[in-house]
């Protein structure tokens, strides 16, 4: 594509965007099933790093304990 050719819309409504040439099902399944699944794993982390870290907090103070009741 060169420069000076302008951009053409490959659909010509809204409408025939999101019926994507009778695909709609399986294009919007697929974007709905990798956001869910992108989605999911954002919350693993999330969940997972809180836990590490209230772990090590953990570890973390029982070493600070056991380092004060030495004699």
């Amino acid at each position: 594509m060169s420069a000076s050719q302008p951009l053409t819309p490959q659909f010509s409504s809204l409408e025939a965007f999101l019926a994507m040439g009778g695909h709609a099902p399986y294009v919007w399944g697929a974007w709905g099933l990798s956001t869910l699944v992108i989605g999911l794993l954002v919350v693993a982390v999330i969940t997972s790093q809180r836990h590490w870290k209230r772990r090590l907090e953990q570890l973390e103070a029982l070493s600070s304990e056991r380092r004060d009741s030495r004699p």
